[in-house]
């Protein structure tokens, strides 16, 4: 009787004990409580991120899960300004995991992706390893892949993690592979929990023992070795156990499963059914407690830690509008100066108008004046020609008549170069074809003999320089025409006259039908060689041009003449 006593008060001590004995879940509470007050008592941001990091596991450890992945998004800008890579890539796994927990596929595969995206850009051994452990998992437990497949690359992993000094991974990489195969081959799933529960202890990870006990349990049962089962259980030296405040807790759902297989092992069938009624009562309650429990939880956080993270987010907003108010007035003086800067863009503008405008009247001035002057000149050219005209008709000399005819003739080449500037709206080019038909007009004029013309001009825009070069010539070879090839009973004198530019290059052509040909004028080698005047200014002129010209007599005398036009721009007459 006694010794029944003492055994009540024992186990009452014992229970008394433990309560007073915070739980795994609770300690995380803890640290993260520690860690926001300390940021903000110490203004540090970082220690605000992992305090944050730390409220998302805790809330993910009870089955908050949306509240979870809640505080991991207030913990990723900070850990990505402050270039702390591994954790802002780790924050991407929770979150991956928590919406796995959620079965929310797609969210898994955006989140997992964004972390091993992150772990392979900075080279993060560790959390490649993370993220591994992680998709094995996945596959496993809910995309449902065989053991063969899932474990595929699992020694590949143990060397990577070796080879880049992370030999304290094997613990998780061992574990992870005893869950595994747990169902299938449970006595190799109880290897591998004995190489991880070795590097538990060799790395101090004796607190891990509570789980990994309770997997290795269920392993046992399936081997038929319930009696070792319960060993593991009972041996539990850091895990506090209540009903109340740990029954969101992984362990405790692990230890139920260990449980029924124990119970299934010993053939006890009622109490292995009244265990998994428990389970199965357990996951509902999880579910659908979970938005019930994520109010009242923030609303403790709220009270305790998250009016203080309010108050140094709200120190943060205040730095963040002071740095915007420094922005704004960079930008005010920018846009004043950017401001200023149109205006005198605007002055400068109108002033170039009116000075376009002052060059523009001064061109239409100038223009004017071109013209006068050429009209002028022109008219004191005609002036000059009617004199030579009354003069000619007054002397009896033949020789001296012809000479101031051909005086008119070149005089008259000049005038009509002087009325057509006068008459163009162009004053710095002439129409050719125009320039040659009142040529052969005033030709026809001075000599009192009116030709047939035949035409084939290009009626192109040339320069003064080689149109008074031309006109010299064409007035040349006219005078010659009239003199000589339609003063021998040629009943119907003809002139024909080609022009045109092709390939950067003039072509002209002068041919009358002068008959007569016995005379000594017509002879081969005279244009050629005779040192009149007019031939020779024709030859001296073809010269200038640079020109390849020739003389022929064909039933009439034929010039011809080729030059490179751009060599002829630049002529002086």
């Amino acid at each position: 009787m006694k010794f029944k006593i003492l055994l009540f008060l024992c186990l009452c001590i014992k229970l008394a004990i433990a309560q007073t004995k915070p739980t795994f879940e609770e300690e995380k509470k803890a640290i993260a409580y520690s860690l926001l007050t300390e940021a903000i008592a110490k203004n540090d941001s970082i220690k605000m991120a992992d305090g944050y990091y730390e409220m998302g596991k805790y809330e993910a450890g009870i089955g908050n899960y949306i509240s979870g992945n809640a505080w991991y998004r207030k913990a990723l800008p900070i850990y990505k300004k402050q270039k702390r890579y591994f954790e802002y890539g780790r924050i991407y796994q929770r979150m991956a995991e928590n919406e796995a927990a959620r079965k929310d596929y797609k969210q898994v595969g955006i989140f997992s992706d964004s972390a091993v995206a992150i772990f392979k850009k900075y080279d993060l051994a560790k959390g490649i390893i993370s993220n591994y452990l992680f998709t094995c998992d996945l596959n496993y437990k809910h995309l449902k892949k065989t053991p063969s497949e899932v474990l595929r690359n699992f020694d590949k992993m143990l060397v990577y993690a070796k080879n880049n000094g992370l030999e304290v991974e094997h613990t998780f990489l061992h574990q992870m592979k005893g869950y595994i195969l747990q169902e299938s081959n449970p006595a190799e799933a109880l290897k591998s929990f004995e190489l991880s529960k070795t590097y538990m202890k060799k790395f101090g990870f004796e607190r891990l023992y509570t789980g990994l006990n309770a997997a290795m349990a269920v392993c046992y049962a399936r081997m038929g070795q319930p009696s070792k089962a319960r060993e593991l259980l009972k041996d539990n030296p850091h895990a506090t156990y209540s009903l109340q405040s740990d029954k969101f807790m992984s362990y405790r759902v692990q230890r139920n499963l260990a449980e029924i297989e124990i119970f299934k092992a010993e053939k006890n069938w009622e109490k292995a059914f009244e265990k998994q009624a428990e389970y199965i009562d357990l996951q509902n309650e999880i579910h659908t407690s979970e938005e019930n429990r994520l109010s009242s939880l923030r609303s403790l956080v709220d009270v305790s830690a998250l009016s203080k993270s309010q108050e140094r987010e709200l120190l943060l907003q205040s730095q963040l509008l002071q740095s915007n108010k420094r922005l704004l007035n960079i930008l005010i003086v920018v846009g004043f100066m950017f401001l200023m800067l149109l205006v005198l863009l605007f002055f400068q503008n109108s002033k170039n108008q009116k000075l376009a405008q002052k060059y523009l009247n001064i061109s239409h001035k100038n223009e004017l004046l071109i013209k006068e002057q050429s009209h002028r000149v022109k008219n004191n050219l005609q002036v000059i020609s009617s004199l030579i005209g009354l003069q000619k008709n007054r002397l009896k000399n033949k020789e001296i008549q012809d000479s101031l005819e051909e005086m008119q003739g070149r005089i008259s080449v000049m005038s009509v170069l002087q009325q057509l500037f006068y008459e163009s709206n162009d004053s710095v080019k002439i129409k050719i074809g125009d320039y040659f038909e009142q040529i052969l007009n005033k030709t026809e004029v001075i000599f009192n003999k009116p030709v047939e013309r035949f035409f084939s001009v290009e009626n192109a825009l040339i320069d003064p320089d080689l149109a008074i070069h031309l006109g010299i010539i064409f007035n040349e070879l006219l005078t010659n025409s009239f003199k000589y090839a339609f003063g021998f009973e040629n009943l119907q004198p003809k002139v024909s006259v080609s022009f045109f530019i092709k390939n950067g290059e003039f072509y002209f052509e002068y041919k009358d039908n002068g008959s007569n040909a016995n005379l000594l004028i017509f002879e081969k080698e005279f244009y050629t060689k005779s040192q009149s005047f007019g031939l020779c200014l024709i030859r001296l002129k073809s010269s200038e041009l640079a020109g390849d010209y020739s003389f022929a007599y064909e039933n009439g005398l034929k010039f011809k003449l080729k030059c490179i036009y751009h060599e002829a721009k630049s002529l002086n007459s």
